[in-house]
């Protein structure tokens, strides 16, 4: 509940925020952004690996600001692209 507040709060106070989800939106509560912004939603549905990338993507140069949610055990496939990202200093949250 708190992170889908947190997310509408701060997707309020910067139009660069987006957030990202692999299925999970009832259970993250991303589903209250999804509804605030549906324009600046991404569902990737359950493909973990795709989604960090797509996020590392989206956060590359600063064009936007995007918030990825997933369960932790899920996000376990995804290190290696997770790594990456902080190596090459993405802005993904």
């Amino acid at each position: 509940l708190a992170y889908g507040t947190a997310l509408v709060k701060i997707g309020k106070n910067n139009d660069r925020v987006i957030a990202m989800d692999g299925d999970t939106k009832n259970s993250t509560y991303a589903q209250k952004f999804k509804d605030a912004f549906p324009e600046r939603f991404i569902e990737c549905y359950i493909a973990e690996q795709n989604l960090v990338g797509v996020g590392i993507g989206c956060g590359t140069r600063d064009r936007t600001i995007p918030f990825i949610s997933t369960f932790a055990a899920f996000f376990s496939r995804a290190f290696d692209q997770i790594r990456m990202g902080a190596i090459s200093q993405t802005n993904a949250n």
